[in-house]
């Protein structure tokens, strides 16, 4: 995972550099975002869970996911009213710190570090954990401690959208034909598959090196570092509890740790801004937390039998 990291890394850079070069902009992300969402990782995501070998444990991962993000929210919300820190500075440290970038980070960051991880797993987190949680609690948590907050709601309109996205499809598709037994497909067709799914990881490496800003990080510097104290170092620990708790071992366990301490969700600026949070926290959050994963994940690796 080391070299993975390092390799994301200096890709993050190239990105910023294109940027600072005026070759890309800012804007331009939404162009990667797209190709990734839409083609790369439907097709990462199709392929591992149609080579997977399906366990029991599989179907507890989400359930592990759900108790991870709870563990961090309740003490989050309570810690921030003990504070009486402002609604839209609190709900953007409760955001940042309670949801991981496990899908465009996490899914492809795994896949590319080779053994010890189960990547099956990881979708099945990602899916049915991160992907539900993002539109109910951080939704919630956003519309409650928003600027114009009229307390905690849920958009169920936009469940319902993120349940029908192309990887949802892809994962559905490759666990049919894994349970049918087919297990792989004509070279002819998955090698576009696998050509596609290994652009996952440099295009949105390259995604968040255009969206850095390290300037504005000096504005809220102390609220980033609670954050990524957070969401980097107590979700490895609370991810631990839960896996060992949840009777994870080996593949499944490692997989578990490292997605609970995944980067802030790049999802968390896009809600935290409709609902008027303090965007530069959340938006330095995403940046710093991006950045020293690639540091801290693989010594979280390593210690992780």
């Amino acid at each position: 995972m080391t070299a993975t990291a390092v390799g994301a890394l200096l890709i993050m850079l190239s990105g910023a550099g294109v940027r600072h070069a005026g070759i890309l902009r800012r804007e331009d992300g939404i162009v990667l975002v797209r190709i990734v969402l839409f083609l790369a990782l439907p097709s990462l995501v199709f392929l591992v869970l149609l080579r997977a070998h399906l366990e029991p444990a599989l179907a507890l991962v989400p359930l592990a996911g759900w108790a991870i993000h709870l563990a961090l929210l309740v003490p989050l919300i309570l810690g921030v009213r003990r504070l009486g820190l402002d609604p839209p500075r609190g709900g953007a440290l409760i955001v940042a710190t309670a949801v991981g970038n496990t899908g465009f980070f996490g899914i492809p960051l795994i896949a590319a570090s080779g053994d010890g991880f189960s990547v099956a797993a990881a979708v099945m987190y990602d899916t049915f954990a991160t992907g539900l949680i993002t539109w109910t609690s951080t939704v919630a948590v956003a519309s409650a401690f928003g600027e114009d907050a009229r307390g905690p709601r849920v958009d169920l309109r936009q469940v319902g959208r993120a349940l029908v996205l192309p990887p949802m499809w892809a994962m559905v598709a490759g666990l049919a034909l894994n349970l049918a037994g087919v297990h792989d497909l004509p070279r002819e067709i998955e090698r576009p598959f696998e050509i596609l799914g290994a652009a996952v990881l440099p295009l949105v490496m390259i995604y968040a090196g255009l969206m850095i800003d390290l300037r504005g990080i000096r504005r809220s510097w102390r609220e980033v570092a609670a954050v990524t104290v957070g969401r980097l170092g107590l979700g490895a620990l609370v991810g631990l509890g839960v896996g060992l708790a949840f009777g994870f071992a080996g593949d499944t366990l490692r997989t578990v740790v490292v997605l609970a301490a995944m980067p802030t969700a790049m999802m968390s600026l896009v809600i935290g801004g409709q609902f008027r949070l303090r965007t530069d926290i959340l938006a330095g959050a995403v940046a710093v937390t991006t950045l020293l994963a690639t540091a801290t994940l693989p010594a979280i690796r390593a210690l992780v039998a």
